[in-house]
């Protein structure tokens, strides 16, 4: 039986070619990619403490939410939810190859203050004191948010639109571009947290959007901001730090020592009290140990703390040896003490 040399070499290439196509086609798949939005919050500004009507003591203020991701937000309504009588809502994700896809988000409702329909719990204000005695968690009553394009924040960025998008509060689609922001005045319906029969001292005020994590995001540790307040009745509201991390604590001095060596040193920040520990993270190598830990000024503005810092002896540092200072519970410094061999 005779064989054709043609014949094979047509039926390897007809393989070769078909597993080529196959391997691209796959490449192809692999290279389509979700491009969701990413939101984050501006810190609370044009704060104040004002008198109403009533005489109720209130905390106002403006709040900014953006989307740095790489697609935009965008929400669509959906059917009447009987059991509720609102209206759900589905996120539309869109993709790298032009498609997109729907998940459900949540619910529409008619917010008659501003008389048009808001997506619901997209955002939530909290005030918790800090250095507070008698004083106690407020949050606010607004957390529903008609989403537009109010702002712009960043048109650089891959995918963002010169103009706005979505322009309007719609009653179907509500959204944010990429770049874009959303901002809420002062003066509006829900800007605001009652302070009524709270304590004068210094507080956090914490901007959280999706509190929920309803929302498909591509990054969800970048949801909070927040402002450090001094708050007297009957109208001062002080803006202590709108770094956005609300760190109540500001510096140490000196902010090096040497290996398995001690030094005196010297934190500065707002709403330290008496027991509060010291302690040191992110760093590797010799880790600092704080003793002697005293206050040693209390006052209405940057307090003070003392403290002996003690960095054992180790032949080899650390491949990282800077150092975050974290004061009491919270009051990170971040990447602020370094261990020098």
């Amino acid at each position: 039986m005779s064989t054709n040399p043609s014949h094979f070499r047509s039926v390897a290439f007809g393989s070769l070619a078909a597993c080529v196509v196959a391997l691209a086609s796959s490449a192809m798949a692999q290279t389509v990619v979700d491009r969701p939005p990413n939101l984050k919050p501006l810190p609370a500004s044009s704060l104040s403490l004002v008198a109403d009507a009533s005489a109720s003591s209130i905390l106002r203020f403006s709040t900014t939410s953006w989307n740095n991701g790489t697609g935009p937000l965008q929400l669509e309504a959906g059917s009447v939810d009987t059991g509720s009588g609102k209206q759900q809502v589905f996120q539309r994700v869109f993709l790298s190859d032009g498609t997109s896809f729907l998940r459900l988000a949540g619910y529409f409702e008619w917010h008659p203050a501003h008389s048009h329909f808001h997506f619901d719990d997209y955002a939530l204000y909290t005030l918790q004191p800090v250095n507070a005695p008698g004083g106690s968690v407020r949050t606010g009553s607004k957390m529903t948010f008609c989403v537009m394009d109010t702002t712009k924040m960043d048109t650089t960025l891959p995918g963002a639109p010169g103009q706005a998008v979505y322009n309007t509060c719609g009653r179907s689609i509500q959204g944010m571009s990429v770049g874009w922001g959303d901002t809420y005045g002062s003066h509006l319906a829900g800007q605001e947290i009652d302070f009524t029969d709270n304590a004068d001292g210094i507080y956090q005020l914490k901007i959280e959007i999706d509190p929920k994590k309803v929302i498909i995001e591509s990054e969800e540790n970048d949801n909070v901001s927040c402002v450090l307040l001094d708050i007297k009745k009957p109208s001062t509201a002080t803006v202590l730090d709108s770094s956005g991390s609300c760190s109540t604590a500001v510096s140490i001095t000196p902010n090096t020592a040497q290996a398995g060596t001690s030094v005196q040193v010297t934190i500065t920040g707002y709403g330290f009290s008496d027991g509060m520990t010291v302690t040191f993270e992110g760093g590797n190598g010799p880790r600092p140990i704080a003793s002697n830990v005293r206050l040693a000024s209390d006052t209405s503005t940057l307090d003070m703390i003392t403290a002996t810092v003690t960095v054992p002896f180790k032949k080899r540092g650390g491949r990282n040896p800077v150092w975050d200072v974290r004061v009491g519970p919270g009051g990170v410094l971040p990447k602020a003490f370094t261990v020098t061999e």
